[in-house]
């Protein structure tokens, strides 16, 4: 199928053309090109066995916000943002940027770009713009810290694991910009870190990692940059108190705190959570002195991080 603005096109919209995809629940992978263009919709895909492949500059956009109201007066929540959701498994996307363009600020408050629900899932080259919250990795956790559900798009299926593939992809945000539950492996993909509107403390990942899962968040060879005169940037704090997150060979730029990594406010997640890097010895070294002392830094062994080993059972990353 083909979506895009030409009169060729099966179809102007992604959505639409999606809507025709889960008419059938088929096992074989279906392919879906979208020409280059901007798309200002929502889309919500909850088929299983999709390959969806931009050409040229394809963005899907949107300004959906926490902080936003509904028909009721309430506000709508985190989950309730996303420009695009996925539910499925066995996804393959290509090419793509989905932007959240909301912005950030008090009135603002979270706004999701990309809600990843799925499992066996390969993102490549594509670029994930927002501010808080920009990608959230699925599954959500048992249940909310501060409201008694978390709202948001109905999930149709829930998944056994949640396992997915970052290569050569573009993140960028402000506060918790990559957040969730998921196994999730980042491979040579570029970190941005933006400003905070009030130039305070963000933070890369919030990882929510479900106690026992073998792997949480794993960076592999990535880059971790950001924009001038940025407030120092921690490269995590646990949303959940068994948080996983590993950084491999990755190259940071200066704008990372030194001390590395943040406890949320609670001194007991430091029993709980696992946080690692490993590098060269001389890098190694430095780190030892500088990061907080219940995180763990260790010369290069990356054999243990490698997607072979991560995703030891299945073989959707190939």
């Amino acid at each position: 199928m083909l979506v895009g603005k030409e009169s060729f096109c099966d179809f102007h919209t992604i959505q639409e053309a999606i809507a025709v995809l889960e008419q059938s629940a088929s096992n074989e992978m279906e392919t879906l090109t979208i020409l280059s263009g901007t798309y200002e919709e929502e889309v919500r895909i909850y088929r299983s066995y999709l390959h969806i492949i931009g050409i040229g500059q394809v963005e899907i956009r949107m300004d959906r916000y926490a902080k936003e109201r509904d028909e009721a007066g309430e506000e709508i929540g985190t989950f309730a943002t996303p420009t695009l959701f996925l539910g499925g498994s066995h996804l393959i996307l290509e090419n793509l940027t989905i932007s959240n363009t909301a912005g950030q600020g008090e009135a603002i408050g979270q706004a999701v770009a990309v809600y990843a629900h799925c499992d066996e899932t390969v993102f490549r080259n594509c670029t994930f713009k927002g501010h808080q919250d920009t990608l959230f990795t699925g599954p959500l956790p048992p249940a909310p810290k501060e409201r008694l559900q978390f709202g948001g798009i109905h999930l149709k299926e829930h998944h056994r694991h949640y396992r997915q593939l970052y290569q050569h992809c573009y993140i960028e945000g402000t506060v918790d910009f990559i957040f969730g539950g998921a196994t999730a492996y980042f491979e040579d993909c570029e970190i941005r870190s933006l400003r905070h509107h009030k130039n305070q403390t963000s933070y890369v990942t919030a990882a929510s990692t479900p106690q026992g899962q073998a792997y949480g968040y794993v960076f592999n060879h990535c880059y971790l940059t950001a924009e001038p005169d940025i407030t120092p940037v921690f490269l995590g704090r646990p949303w959940r108190e068994y948080a996983k997150t590993v950084f491999v060979d990755c190259k940071m730029g200066d704008h990372i705190d030194p001390r590395g990594w943040d406890n949320w406010d609670n001194v007991a997640n430091e029993k709980t959570v696992c946080y690692q890097e490993y590098n060269g010895p001389d890098e190694v070294a430095t780190l030892r002195k500088q990061r907080v002392p219940w995180a763990d830094c260790f010369e290069a062994g990356t054999e243990a991080w490698s997607k072979e080993q991560v995703f030891a059972e299945v073989t959707f990353w190939k």
